[in-house]
Parts: C-alpha cells; sequence; structure tokens
C-alpha cells in the first residue's frame, strides 16, 4: 500500500489535542473546581432568534412535499447573490462559492494547484493550515513572520501563500502596506494568496477584504464564514471568492471540480446565513460583535495593567500575549491550568515563532472573564 506518509505529521506534541488531554486529565482529578476558559474558539451566543426562525421554516420545508434537498453545489442563488450584493458588489455571483466551513475551504482549496506547487505558511498561523496541506499530501515550507508577527516578502518562489488577517492567533489586521507588498510579490510571482478573512466583522479600521488591495484581484481568492459573527460554529456554513481575473479557466474547472467533489452546504444552513443578513438579525448579530469588542477590550486593558506584552485584539476576537519570567508556551499553559484554574492556548500550537507567547480569546462570557483577570491578579499580589 502506498500510504500518505505526509499524515505522520499530524503525529505533533505542540498541538490542540495535546492541550485538551491536559485539561481534561486535570478536571478529572479536580472534579469540584470551576476551571475558566479563555481559550476558547467558539462562540458564546446562540444562533440569534429570526434567524432561528427561518431555519425552522427550512426544516418544515424540507419534511413537505416541497422539500429542497441538496443545498446546490456552489450555493443556493439567493444566499450567493446576497454575498455579493452585501459584500462582494464587484464581482459576479459565478465568482462566488459557499461551502461548509473555513477549515475545510483553507484545505480543497489546493485542489486548484498542482500536486508539485511550493506552498508557504507563515509562522505562527493557524495550524489548519499546515495539517491540510499534510493531509492532501503536499508539501510545504515555513516562513517566519517579522518581530511584530507580520508576514514578510518570501525571498524565494511560491506558487501559493497563506495569510490570515485579522490574524488567528495574533488578533493582528495587517496594514494595507503589508498586504500591498505580499501582493506585488504574488503577482510577480504568479502566486496566489490564499486569504483567510472569517473575522472581517471584527474590523474597526483598515484593510477588510484582500481585494482593497491594489491588483488583489488577479492573485487572491478570499475565505470567510458565519461561524463567529452569526454564531455558526455548530451550524456550519462558509464562503469564499475565486475571481475570474486568477486564470481564464479557473472558475470553469473549479465549478466542475465543485459539482463533482461536493453536493453543498445543508439547505438549512443555507437559509439561515441568507437570514443573517435582513435588519432583524443584524440588529443582533451586531449587539453580539459589540460584547466580544467589549470584552476584548477588557482583556487588552487588564493584560497590560499587570505587565504583560500584549498585542492584537483591536479587529479580532483574540489577543497574543507574551508570558512572564521567560517561561516557554507550555510552561505558561500548565501554571494556568493548575495553580489559576485559567484555560489559554500556548502559542507554540501555532508555530515555533509562538513559543513564549500564549492566545487569550474575547469569545467568552464577560462574568467568566472578570473572574480569570481577578485570579491573575490576585495570584500575582501573593
Amino acid at each position: 500500500m502506498k500510504f500518505n506518509k505526509n499524515l505522520y505529521k499530524l503525529e505533533n506534541k505542540n498541538s490542540f489535542s495535546t492541550a485538551i488531554d491536559r485539561i481534561k486529565a486535570y478536571k478529572a482529578s479536580h472534579p469540584n473546581n470551576r476551571v475558566i476558559s479563555l481559550g476558547i474558539g467558539d462562540v458564546s451566543f446562540p444562533v440569534v432568534s429570526h434567524i432561528a426562525d427561518k431555519m425552522i421554516e427550512a426544516i418544515k420545508r424540507e419534511t413537505g412535499s416541497d422539500f429542497v434537498g441538496y443545498g446546490n453545489y456552489c450555493g443556493i442563488p439567493e444566499l450567493i447573490d446576497a454575498i455579493r450584493v452585501n459584500e462582494y458588489p464587484n464581482f459576479s455571483n459565478e465568482e462566488i462559492y459557499v461551502s461548509d466551513g473555513t477549515k475545510t475551504d483553507s484545505g480543497s482549496i489546493l485542489e486548484i494547484f498542482d500536486k508539485d506547487a511550493k506552498i508557504g505558511i507563515y509562522n505562527p498561523t493557524y495550524p489548519i493550515y499546515l495539517n491540510s496541506t499534510y493531509s492532501l499530501n503536499r508539501d510545504i515550507e515555513l516562513i517566519d513572520s517579522d518581530d511584530q508577527f507580520n508576514p514578510v516578502v518570501p525571498n524565494k518562489h511560491f506558487d501559493v501563500l497563506y495569510v490570515c488577517s485579522p490574524n488567528n492567533p495574533t488578533g493582528i489586521n495587517y496594514s494595507y502596506d503589508v498586504l500591498k507588498a505580499l501582493v506585488d510579490y504574488a503577482i510577480k510571482e504568479g502566486c496566489v494568496i490564499i486569504y483567510d478573512n472569517v473575522y472581517f466583522r471584527f474590523i474597526n479600521s483598515g484593510v477588510k477584504s484582500i481585494y482593497d488591495v491594489d491588483g488583489a484581484r488577479k492573485r487572491a481568492i478570499e475565505l470567510r464564514s458565519f461561524s463567529k459573527h452569526a454564531s455558526f460554529t455548530g451550524i456550519r456554513c462558509s464562503y469564499y471568492v475565486v475571481p475570474n481575473e486568477l486564470h481564464e479557466d479557473v472558475n470553469k474547472y473549479w465549478r466542475l471540480r465543485t459539482v463533482n467533489r461536493f453536493n453543498g452546504a445543508s439547505y438549512v444552513a443555507q437559509v439561515g446565513a441568507l437570514a443573517s443578513f435582513d435588519e432583524e438579525a443584524k440588529k443582533d448579530i451586531d449587539k453580539n460583535i459589540l460584547y466580544y469588542k467589549n470584552n476584548v477590550n477588557y482583556l487588552l486593558d487588564n493584560f497590560t495593567r499587570l505587565g504583560y506584552g500584549v498585542s492584537g485584539g483591536k479587529d479580532a476576537p483574540y489577543i497574543w500575549v507574551k508570558a512572564k519570567d521567560g517561561l516557554n508556551s507550555w510552561e505558561v499553559f500548565d501554571k494556568f491550568l493548575n495553580e489559576l484554574e485559567i484555560i489559554i492556548v500556548p502559542g507554540i500550537i501555532f508555530g515555533s515563532r509562538g513559543d513564549g507567547y500564549f492566545r487569550v480569546s474575547a469569545l467568552g462570557k464577560f462574568e467568566d472573564i472578570k473572574e480569570a483577570i481577578n485570579r491573575i491578579e490576585r495570584y500575582e499580589k501573593k
């Protein structure tokens, strides 16, 4: 059997699964203690009522004689049109695809490229890019970010570059100048940027889409999702743009690939996603986003007040914190878990450049975040 040996690379001690195992072990040995999670990447608010009502209506249709069935290979036309009108007015409906999650999309999109394509991933960054390439039996190369965790222009050729902005884990929204330099590189090298933009609704200022950058339509595919702002983490619905300007045949053959490889996102999920553009839903979604933004401001202010080096958070639901006392990522993880009963995400999970840092999420409840800060403050006053 010719086994995909790149799958062996998924067995990594610096992984989310390792953190989960340590958390489970601690909770099992301390069943009556209250452990607070600042590591959660999931949302804490449910789907808003207007969206839920529309999804219930869709479920009733699916159980009646006028059921719809498959959710269309590339997305139901009404949803694609709503995405175009609200977010991508300068693109055609044929350039927009609906799917079942950016985590899946960020890996599947590599099927556009030849198996020998040279793939670059910045360090640190969301590990799914790395693991997706291994799962597809592709080779990748890590590129160190600069000292401020901005992506640098590569000094060699790549066919594909993964860029996440606002970034997970650092919470940084890259500036126009940083992104323009990458786009210019991509144009020069014939490279395509896979631009993960799932946190776009958290951006307060600056670049909100890679297509705000001159020339990007020729060299970038942008990925977005309903997961964080519309609380679709358990429902799964995402979308992405494949511009016609990338290559004259790309949409023709990517559409053909999609028809043959994907039966479409859940119809019910897509009806819910469509409802997220309704004014009734937008009001409640905006309230939830404001709540998370207030959380992240509270975290930024208090970690800074307590003497931690902090970045990110201004345009994303995460902050990136430098550990004190020269601790590495797992040491600070264990300290927070065992001594403060707080869960954070060790930075090493996102790459070697993340060692000595940890990620903190603002997607939890404010009461938990406030209690976590109080615990840290009491601990450090001892």
